[in-house]
């Protein structure tokens, strides 16, 4: 934003003054000044409630696929026992994150268009339709469950045959 010209703001001062010499003015800001600062922290406040929410999602999906995976032990040890790579292993994992993402991105989609209207009076500087918005946030979301649902993957694709075949 761009300042008040000194002149103009030097004016402002004299003029208090003229009025009452008791009252002293600490900063002056122009009204679109104002409504820009209000504007970005409506915009700001949402984005400090949204990054704990993501991490906490990752970690909820880290620890669902970590529990699934677990689970499978003997699946993965029999599917290694009889020639299957790491690889298809953590693809595996990857396979059933993505279907479980797919799902409540799109169920979060169709919340979010039928909510849209809600919270238009919020929005600065996009629609509430906008896809562009809608198209990053949910490749975000994507992304960040994908990365959490890795570690499983591996850590399912490190166990040992033989153990996994034993331990049931």
């Amino acid at each position: 934003m761009r300042a008040l010209d000194q002149d103009l703001e030097d004016e402002i001062r004299s003029h208090d003054a003229d009025v009452d010499t008791n009252v002293a003015i600490d900063g002056i800001e122009t009204m679109e000044q104002i409504v820009c600062a209000e504007s970005r922290f409506r915009t700001g406040l949402p984005v400090v409630f949204a990054l704990p929410a993501l991490f906490v999602a990752s970690l909820g999906l880290y620890g669902g696929m970590s529990d699934s995976v677990s689970q499978k032990t003997r699946e993965s040890g029999i599917r290694m026992a009889i020639g299957g790579s790491r690889g298809a292993i953590v693809q595996l994992v990857l396979v059933r994150a993505t279907k479980l993402v797919a799902i409540r991105i799109c169920a979060g989609l169709a919340g979010a268009l039928l909510l849209a209207r809600l919270i238009a009076s919020l929005l600065y500087g996009i629609t509430p339709f906008d896809i562009l918005t809608l198209a990053s946030g949910s490749l975000l979301l994507a992304s960040v469950a994908l990365a959490a649902s890795c570690g499983p993957g591996v850590r399912g694709a490190n166990a040992n045959p033989m153990d996994s075949l034993r331990c049931e």
